[in-house]
């Protein structure tokens, strides 16, 4: 049996106890067609000279990258969307306070096929996050790559994201301002879980000028605060592509 495969069965019990999150055999099936494409790839120092953005899978359009910058990176990230109900009456919407992520390297598999690119927001999405540094650590020895995390995301003090990727040892980091933001595409008749689809442009850094979050899964906040508590922490994972 190959180490992933191993792996998702051992996810198994944790992701069940995820409402609104594909079955196990589904998590499980999706693994296995993942596993047996990176079984020969060496995830470290791809370029990515045919990757294409995917603007064109929401009904309004994120503006493209400038024709100066030049597609540097690509990362799944991995974490919460995080919200606050305090102060506010049970019909309220809760309100976005920033996220956190860990953004895994995802050039290599950009190179090798989109379509597996594009699978993996929601399958690493399925994962409880708890166990991605252990599954990080195993993609690293079944794909010859010495890291596969790429950076780190969050928001400081004064409520602006942050990318910093010198975690694996680049000199590229980003304080960014929201410049457009579109709904993520409608994937069935239910309300949409997944957040929106961003376009960031730089404040202060180094490196990189524009960050895109596309391919998004869930995030979302609930509908209103009603039953919630003052801190409200949503799981997601979404592709970052990160212009220079």
């Amino acid at each position: 049996m190959h180490i992933l495969q191993a792996l998702v069965f051992s996810l198994g019990m944790g992701i069940s106890s995820i409402s609104a999150l594909p079955a196990p055999l589904s998590v499980a099936t999706a693994f296995s067609r993942i596993s047996t494409e990176l079984d020969s790839l060496s995830l470290g120092n791809c370029s990515t000279p045919h990757a294409v953005l995917p603007l064109n899978s929401t009904s309004v359009q994120l503006p493209a990258p400038l024709s100066n910058l030049t597609l540097k990176h690509i990362a799944i990230g991995r974490g919460t969307q995080n919200y606050t109900c305090a102060n506010s009456t049970s019909a309220a919407v809760p309100f976005s306070v920033g996220a956190a992520a860990t953004l895994f390297d995802a050039s290599c598999i950009a190179e090798q096929s989109m379509n597996l690119l594009h699978e993996m927001p929601a399958v690493m999405g399925s994962a409880p996050i708890g166990s991605l540094g252990f599954l990080a650590e195993l993609l690293s020895h079944t794909t010859n790559s010495s890291n596969l995390i790429l950076g780190e995301h969050y928001f400081n003090a004064a409520g602006d994201p942050v990318l910093d990727l010198r975690l694996s040892g680049l000199s590229d980091w980003i304080v960014a301002t929201k410049t457009a933001s579109v709904d993520a595409p409608q994937l069935s008749s239910t309300a949409n879980q997944n957040v929106a689809w961003l376009q960031l442009e730089r404040l202060n850094g180094s490196g990189i000028e524009a960050v895109y979050r596309v391919e998004t899964y869930q995030g979302s906040a609930p509908a209103t605060c009603s039953g919630l508590n003052k801190t409200v922490v949503v799981q997601y994972a979404a592709e970052y592509w990160f212009y220079g």
